[in-house]
């Protein structure tokens, strides 16, 4: 009887530690695709902001 719980705990054990290896992969994931794109939107305001300061310096 006390086999049984103890491997049921171990197995609950195993499968809480498997799903916070899952979700930690999910979020890691997430986190570098968010950074990618927000990396991706800095540069093009960059260029954006550059293209303007040109434009307006060649105006005046």
């Amino acid at each position: 009887m006390v086999g049984l719980i103890l491997s049921e705990v171990l197995l609950f054990a195993v499968a809480i530690v498997a799903g916070f290896a899952i979700g930690w992969r999910v979020h890691v994931v997430a986190e570098t695709a968010r950074r990618r794109e927000a990396e991706r939107e800095i540069d093009l305001l960059r260029a954006a902001l550059s293209d303007a300061q040109v434009r307006r310096a060649r105006i005046s």
